[in-house]
């Protein structure tokens, strides 16, 4: 069954959970349409999905005792990041003029975008004195452009730009390289982003390794809607330890 979020209209909630209903409506599944998370939490199970917002969908995994674990920069991947990263709180950079010009990110899902920090007003929305938020920093980098990487079953299924100068354009090899050190990651997700970007650094423009998304809640950036169930599919399966019914790898390859 596939629960997904819907406005008070009955359009869904938003353009990902649309686009991964109608992958998951092509492959034959059978969805189910809410509006809040109450409506539908007792009735879910471990064999379901539930197309949502980041913190509904933690109730639901939460519910079967499960919380996602996915590092942003794992150590396996920090030698292509081309920066360094360090940890720290919002109340000590707030504090510290002399720790501005970073980039943040909050160790918290989506507890507020990752921005740079140049001055007070970037301070706003991050959290309060009440709200002390772990946070990544990390240099500032000049990016020029970025894709997302997406990740199934250990395969780099697609990389869709998300943002900047359609001039510049990474560099395949290095991307594989990438793709290669995931793989030697433990307990890595079945189903999740990659994001890259091309920067310019001392003069030099080069690929680097951004950062990693979880794939149960998922931004789709434009990839293919069967692809894109497939990937939520993957990992809800892997975060609940039961078998994914959207995986056709087995059945492609007897055709084959």
């Amino acid at each position: 069954m596939i629960y997904a979020k819907i406005k008070a209209n009955g359009e869904y909630h938003s353009p990902n959970i649309s686009h991964a209903v109608y992958g998951f409506r092509e492959m034959g599944a059978e969805i189910v349409k809410y509006q809040v998370i109450d409506e539908i939490y007792d009735r879910v199970t471990a064999q379901d999905i539930v197309l949502d917002y980041i913190d509904q969908v933690q109730t639901i995994l939460l519910k079967f005792h499960v919380t996602p674990v996915c590092e942003d920069y794992p150590v396996q991947l920090q030698p292509f990041m081309g920066r360094r990263i360090w940890w720290d709180t919002m109340d000590s950079i707030n504090a510290n003029p002399d720790k501005w010009g970073v980039f943040v990110k909050p160790v918290k899902d989506k507890a507020f975008t990752g921005l740079v920090i140049n001055g007070t007003k970037d301070l706003i929305g991050c959290g309060s004195c009440y709200e002390n938020y772990k946070v990544i920093c990390s240099e500032v980098l000049d990016i020029k452009r970025e894709w997302r990487g997406f990740m199934l079953y250990d395969e780099l299924i697609d990389i869709r730009p998300y943002k900047g100068d359609y001039h510049y354009h990474y560099h395949a090899d290095f991307v594989d390289r990438v793709v290669e050190a995931f793989r030697t990651i433990p307990n890595r997700p079945m189903g999740c982003s990659i994001d890259f970007a091309v920067v310019i650094k001392e003069g030099i423009e080069q690929t680097v390794f951004l950062e990693m998304n979880d794939g149960y809640a998922l931004g789709n950036y434009g990839l293919y809607y069967l692809n894109y169930a497939k990937l939520i599919s993957a990992r809800w399966a892997q975060l609940l330890k039961r078998e994914d019914e959207f995986d056709f790898r087995e059945y492609y390859a007897e055709k084959r």
